[in-house]
């Protein structure tokens, strides 16, 4: 049966992105890839594996069965888990994964440190290795600032958890950087306040993928980075720091059929768009049940990329979208592209590129983003399942084996559990 569209990710983009990611942080500072939501939307175990091949310390997930998936995929870099854990059942996956010290939890108030406390009693075996969430600001999980100080007393004498790490989340990285240097100063006077209770061994960690980009301040001893490894970043200040990132997404289809209408004709549901002259229109099987977004229908602030090929050389065009998208199709303007001998009627056939991985191309996901009023990892997250996944350009890195001999994470003797 044939597919109607596919998703190409390039493995070798995103080993490349994390090797630039990590001359921008330098030797002293760790990654941790935030792959939740399945890798937002690319298929976490793959992704996963080459992330740990190219030698990221950790992965922060979402919830326990997302961290269960990525390690049945057969990866064994440690893992912590965002959402607020309450139960874990004796002998599955996540139980061995406490057992062997490769799953950190995240407490999320001084209330939940005493449910962890039960689970882990519960479980039996050494202590469970969690991160201590500060709340600076974004008023979502983490503890508030008030008990802080009492929440980490309270895990510094209780022998069934290990304060791994601590951290807070930034609310603004991308588009306020004030707010978010006013955060960090509440986060460290926090830290210098209890330094008595926070291991010299914990690890801090702060930025996510816009704040690592933003300022040195923010590296401490870990990035927790999930933007900049797909690549999928736009509008950020660019100095000598900026590291060069390559979106490792493009997301194809091709035309299927065209038709050629009048001057001032009304196109979709709802007649939002008419034709401003006589045009050729071309439709592509794909629309918002594939998760191509809905938003600015009439501004033909979305393009597409359309490209004829030969034996010889590729050209290309940027096309507008027109008129309401559909279920299982968009319409685009073919007018201003020349007919091509190669093609049935000279259009169908043709190459379409959805999301391409130029950043200066307006079919860039981020710039599609913006035309729409969503975020990158929206438009990702609604990629639906059924498009297929085509991985290229998988890389192993020679040095990966050397740095994970000096990974700070995965501790046995000090974090994991025994019995």
């Amino acid at each position: 049966m044939r597919i109607t569209s596919c998703l190409n990710i390039d493995l070798g983009a995103l080993h490349r992105n994390v090797g630039a990611i990590r001359s921008l942080i330098g030797p002293h500072c760790d990654i941790c890839a935030v792959v939740k939501a399945d890798a937002y939307g690319l298929g976490a175990p793959r992704i996963a594996r080459q992330l740990a091949e190219s030698g990221v310390g950790m992965f922060a997930v979402y919830s326990p069965a997302q961290a269960e998936a990525i390690s049945l995929a057969g990866v064994t870099t440690p893992q912590v888990v965002l959402m607020p854990v309450r139960e874990i059942a004796r002998g599955g996956e996540i139980h061995r994964l406490l057992l062997a010290g490769r799953l950190h939890l995240v407490v999320h108030g001084l209330s939940h440190a005493g449910e962890l406390a039960a689970v882990a009693e519960q479980l039996g075996g050494g202590p469970i290795p969690v991160h201590l969430e500060i709340d600076t600001g974004m008023s979502r999980g983490g503890a508030v600032v008030s008990e802080a100080g009492r929440t980490l007393a309270f895990i510094a004498d209780e022998r069934r958890l290990r304060l791994a790490g601590i951290f807070t989340h930034f609310s603004d990285s991308r588009t306020d950087a004030a707010r978010t240097h006013e955060q960090a100063d509440v986060f460290e006077r926090l830290l210098a306040e209890h330094a008595a209770h926070i291991p010299s061994d914990a690890i801090i960690h702060v930025a996510n993928s816009h704040a690592a980009l933003l300022d040195r301040r923010f590296h401490k001893h870990m990035v927790r980075t999930g933007l900049a490894w797909t690549g999928l970043v736009a509008n950020e200040p660019t100095d000598d720091r900026r590291p060069m990132l390559e979106s490792i997404v493009r997301w194809e289809s091709s035309i299927v059929h065209t038709k050629l209408v009048a001057q001032d004709v009304a196109v979709g549901y709802g007649s939002q768009w008419r034709t401003r002259r006589e045009s050729r229109l071309g439709v592509i099987p794909v629309g918002y049940f594939d998760g191509y977004p809905v938003g600015a229908s009439h501004d033909d602030r979305r393009w597409v990329r359309v490209m004829s090929e030969s034996t010889s050389a590729t050209h290309s065009w940027e096309v507008p979208v027109v008129g309401a998208i559909n279920m299982d199709q968009i319409v685009v303007d073919l007018t201003d592209v020349p007919q091509s001998l190669a093609y049935g009627d000279g259009h169908v056939g043709m190459t379409a590129e959805i999301y391409g991985a130029d950043p200066s191309a307006r079919n860039f996901l981020p710039r599609i983003a913006e035309a729409v009023g969503a975020h990158s990892h929206e438009l990702l997250c609604r990629l639906s399942p059924r498009i297929l996944r085509r991985y290229s350009g998988e890389m192993v890195d020679t040095a990966t084996a050397d740095r994970m001999d000096r990974m700070r994470f995965d501790r046995p003797a000090h974090g994991a559990m025994t019995g």
